[in-house]
């Protein structure tokens, strides 16, 4: 490259890398609940060698019972080494491997389609997604997991000239991805077998170094699965269309009885996993690429969108459709075939669970939609150029003040607006009440707080940096729920359950947390207490302090 196309990457390298670290301790408003968790495994590990179960260098972490890959934990340890358990040590690997990404995908669509203006375009349109932005801005396993696919296939490519060898750390590559997200077990085995199918006559040619290459694919990969393998069984079983039994009895069992033979062949032929499972998937499927989901409010998982922004800025809305248009029919070659490919596949290790579509989950279909959305403005913009040559840089010129105008709203909502509005479903709150409960007058009395399934226990222990043996010693926690989620009971001067305040109120040296509807007016007059309140002046808690 040039010194002008140097500038220009590094220029939006440059901007890639503001919009990830800027206030990356402050925003999102503290950790959510699986930063929490890895950053005091990560803790914990570096401390006592083991998790907060006692298992020393676990692969497979228990975590709230949805068994983390350890991959990001393992990566997150010198962090906290360097800046102790906080927020920055937790998000810091996500955003560099955030940042990581958008450069690699510049040389990704180099290699791919020989076109410098689209590589630039499409690595600004990552700089700048919202996906992207906001999932290298929190601990995401997904994000990592999309910088080591990126890395397979660049390497995969460039394995296919000089420098054959290449194909080896493409392997293992993609191996680690195995390590590092539950969703990659679909979606990199699917990869992975598009690639060999649309490449097999080049990978044949290079039998002794593919041969070498599925080895070590195979080894890594196969270590990770046999090592995890009752973990990802009690995930899956989880969070799959089947693990919510109200929804399989609402769709199966009940439309069974609506029948004046509910056990015969051809009701139970229409009413049965096999159709709800079909059916379900293509539901989720489709949803998937909804415009709802892609560019009005996102996922459902307040952990992964802001509120009321999509996935994606509006206005990339037309130029996506019309890649996918010209991908289809338009152009050709094996790399065409791949990117088709890539796209189709995104959604699916998402569509097989019951909370699709699932912006994290679905995150492996990056950088491809920036890609086809790129691709699709150059189509635009040729296409103006051929039919309206004299106006055409006025229309080109009026889109990219439209792109800047919808970028500039969504900056204004995330580093403004999220913060403050939306902190209820991050961890500042859980932060301020560490404060209050470790100040002189709170620090030696028992505390009883409700709502043991949001997990307060791993905010309490992330911010207060507590004892990672004590707490492996003193906690207790509920046998595990339906779905397989472990909520934890007590540990320490600390009690997680609802608060029956008729007779928790006569506990004496206490303090009840709780959320302020459910506080009694009784106690509201009658009994000393303390308000945690969030940015916009909202109530998180309550503290109660018994006589």
């Amino acid at each position: 490259m040039n010194k002008k196309f140097i500038f220009l990457f590094l220029a939006i390298l440059f901007l890639a890398s503001f919009l990830r670290l800027y206030k990356l301790s402050d925003i999102p408003p503290g950790v959510n609940r699986d930063e929490a968790s890895i950053g005091y495994t990560a803790y914990s590990l570096l401390q006592t060698g083991k998790d907060e179960y006692g298992r020393a260098y676990p692969l497979s972490f228990q975590s709230f019972g949805d068994w983390k890959l350890p991959l990001y934990m393992y990566v997150t340890m010198p962090f906290v080494r360097v800046f102790g358990l906080s927020e920055i040590a937790v998000r810091l690997p996500s955003a560099l491997f955030g940042i990581a990404t958008v450069g690699l995908t510049f040389f990704l669509i180099q290699e791919l389609f020989k076109n410098r203006l689209l590589s630039f375009l499409t690595m600004f349109l990552l700089a700048v997604s919202p996906w992207s932005l906001h999932l290298s801005r929190v601990e995401s396993e997904s994000n990592t997991a999309v910088f080591l696919t990126t890395l397979g296939v660049l390497l995969f490519y460039k394995s296919l000239k000089n420098n054959t060898w290449f194909i080896i750390p493409s392997a293992i590559a993609f191996a680690l991805t195995y390590f590092t997200y539950a969703g990659n077990y679909v979606f990199t085995t699917l990869l992975i077998c598009g690639i060999i199918f649309i490449y097999r006559k080049e990978t044949l040619i290079k039998t002794k170094l593919f041969f070498i290459a599925s080895i070590t694919f195979i080894a890594f990969s196969g270590f990770i699965l046999l090592q995890t393998l009752g973990g990802n069984t009690t995930k899956i079983s989880g969070i799959s269309i089947f693990g919510d039994p109200s929804v399989v009895h609402a769709k199966i069992e009940i439309p069974r009885n609506e029948h004046a033979n509910p056990q015969s062949f051809t009701v139970r032929l229409l009413h049965n996993r096999i159709v709800f499972g079909i059916e379900r998937f293509s539901q989720n499927y489709l949803n998937a690429f909804s415009a709802e989901f892609l560019f009005i409010k996102g996922g459902e998982n307040k952990a992964h969108n802001i509120t009321n922004f999509g996935n994606m800025y509006i206005v990339e809305a037309p130029f996506l459709f019309m890649g996918i248009i010209a991908l289809f029919f338009f152009k050709k070659g094996k790399e065409k075939r791949l990117v088709v490919y890539w796209l189709l596949i995104g959604p699916i290790a998402a569509s097989i669970t019951k909370d699709a579509p699932h912006t994290n989950r679905m995150f492996a279909i990056f950088p491809i939609l920036p890609l086809v959305t790129a691709i699709g403005f150059m189509y635009v913009r040729d296409w103006l150029m051929l039919k309206y040559g004299n106006v055409k840089n006025g229309i080109v010129t009026l889109i990219c003040l439209l792109f800047i105008f919808n970028i500039g709203i969504y900056l204004d909502r995330y580093y403004v607006h999220f913060p403050r509005n939306e902190a209820q479903n991050w961890g500042i709150g859980y932060k301020q009440l560490h404060v209050i409960l470790s100040t002189k007058p709170f620090a030696s009395k028992n505390i009883i707080m409700s709502r043991p399934q949001y997990s307060p226990y791993i905010f309490l222990l992330f911010y207060q940096a507590y004892n990672p043996l004590t707490y492996q010693k003193t906690a207790l926690r509920y046998p595990p729920t339906e779905d397989g989620f472990v909520h934890v009971k007590s540990f320490d001067r600390y009690t997680f359950r609802e608060i029956n305040w008729g007779k928790d109120i006569k506990i004496p040296n206490t303090l009840l947390v709780d959320v302020p509807a459910n506080i009694p007016e009784f106690v509201k007059k009658g009994y000393q207490s303390i308000d945690v309140s969030l940015p916009n002046g909202e109530t998180m808690f309550t503290i109660v302090q018994t006589k």
